[in-house]
């Protein structure tokens, strides 16, 4: 009897998970945001990546989009006045999907960070323990874990983990996400790891779920931000800031120009009352000379 054919320990080598991602965005993106889209891409190997999506049906043109690539997955950049930033995430074909609002990203090429990665690698994906704790942080923590977890054995990815993806909340109160990505660094003295540590990559991201939909980016509602205030209303408010603004200096400007034109009326009333004693004077004088005349006459006469 052959002991090795009882007690088999060979490591699994197939390609088995082979769940893909759908990465894609809208029409009217920058520069920066094109980059980002890329650095995305290349981070992971079993992305699919498609650009400009028409305007109209959203959800319909992932669908057949996911279909065509054998996705399972998707995330989708949604560019609203060429700088504010929306992000889907979510499964095809049942859903559910999550919007975020990006309140702030950088690219790679924004960061020139020293950390590196080999091309293809699988990352580390790393969650704090607020994960755990709330529904809603549960549901978020298994769409990340599908969307960009990349598959072992994968025909594009490197035989190695040698990155982190950190998915931190940023604090009780609200709940922003804090994505970043890390590259670990061995200090080896001949075989044996003296020390490891992470050295940022990029890009970095801060998301602000906004609400959340039962099927592939349309369905009912299942979740949504009581609190979140729209960009529009945002930029709104700013207008009427500014104007309000603008409105108390013009108002503080009038006033100041009424003050001035009463002051300068003052003053004139004050030169005209001097210039009219100086003229009553010279009359004053003019009037005693002619009296004397006039009696000096009246006399000869009689």
């Amino acid at each position: 009897m052959d002991i090795d054919n009882i007690f088999q320990n060979e490591k699994e080598t197939r390609w088995v998970n082979k769940q893909r991602t759908l990465i894609v965005t809208s029409k009217n993106i920058s520069d920066r945001i094109r980059q980002l889209f890329m650095d995305l891409h290349e981070l992971l190997p079993h992305s699919k990546k498609e650009t400009k999506l028409e305007k109209g049906d959203t959800s319909k043109q992932i669908k057949e989009l996911c279909m065509q690539h054998s996705c399972r997955s998707f995330i989708y950049f949604e560019v609203h006045r060429k700088h504010e930033l929306y992000l889907w995430i979510g499964r095809f074909p049942n859903g559910p999907s999550i919007k975020y609002y990006i309140e702030n990203w950088h690219n790679c090429q924004d960061l020139k960070l020293t950390g590196n990665c080999m091309k293809g690698s699988r990352p580390i994906l790393s969650f704090d323990g607020s994960f755990t704790e709330d529904p809603l942080m549960i549901l978020q923590k298994e769409l990340f874990i599908h969307a960009i977890n990349v598959p072992k054995h994968h025909p594009k990815s490197a035989p190695c983990c040698d990155r982190v993806f950190s998915f931190i909340k940023e604090n009780p109160n609200n709940n922003n996400i804090w994505i970043r990505n890390y590259e670990i660094q061995y200090e080896k003295a001949g075989k044996e790891v003296i020390k490891n540590q992470l050295v940022e990559i990029g890009p970095r991201l801060v998301l602000k779920p906004i609400i959340i939909l039962e099927g592939c980016i349309q369905g009912a509602q299942l979740w949504k931000d009581v609190g979140y205030v729209t960009q529009s209303k945002v930029r709104l408010e700013k207008k009427l800031e500014i104007k309000k603004e603008k409105d108390f200096a013009s108002k503080k400007q009038q006033k100041k120009e009424k003050m001035l034109s009463k002051l300068e009326t003052q003053i004139d009333e004050i030169e005209n009352i001097f210039d009219r004693s100086g003229q009553q004077e010279k009359s004053d004088e003019y009037v005693t000379e002619d009296s004397n005349i006039d009696l000096d006459q009246f006399e000869e006469v009689q």
